[in-house]
């Protein structure tokens, strides 16, 4: 089951959310400062985080918040970007991640968190070199909208896929 959780749901599913994460994507913070780092991201607007419940507890998640031209990382996608290309973010929700845990990927669980998200346009950005996620974004009909990016020296390059759900 897929589900949008509010805020005092979040308080709850933060550090198993942080748990799915920190055992997918190489990053060696603590988990309770990856926990607030995402309560942190909540307090955005927009802020939208959803839930796999398939096997009885969270075994996935997706989350981000309405993407503003004012944002840090915003603001290094757009110097890559046409007018045209930036006007596609314009009012878009930035996804900012999305992750299954590792014991049962491949089970549609990700799709199903994609499929779920409600009508609106949405872009998020994945390592050039995750082959496993951007094929994932391609069999998802996510479309390319610029590759190689080198957005900063701390971040390795990426790929900006964006879609719009009707």
């Amino acid at each position: 089951m897929i589900r949008q959780i509010n805020e005092v749901e979040l308080q709850d599913a933060v550090d198993r959310i942080a748990e799915i994460y920190l055992t997918n994507f190489n990053d060696r913070r603590p988990i309770r400062e990856l926990s607030n780092d995402i309560l942190k991201l909540s307090e955005n607007d927009g802020f939208m985080c959803l839930i796999s419940t398939q096997l009885g507890t969270i075994d996935g998640y997706l989350y981000g918040y309405k993407s503003e031209v004012t944002q840090f990382y915003r603001q290094l996608l757009d110097q890559f970007l046409s007018t045209n290309e930036k006007g596609m973010l314009e009012d878009a929700f930035e996804i900012v991640s999305i992750a299954v845990d590792k014991s049962i990927h491949n089970n549609g669980i990700g799709t199903q968190l994609l499929d779920a998200l409600p009508p609106g346009k949405y872009y998020l950005t994945s390592d050039v070199h995750d082959v496993p996620a951007n094929t994932f974004y391609y069999k998802n009909d996510w479309t390319l909208l610029k590759s190689n990016m080198y957005l900063h020296p701390s971040i390795p390059q990426k790929n900006l896929y964006y879609k719009e759900v009707k």
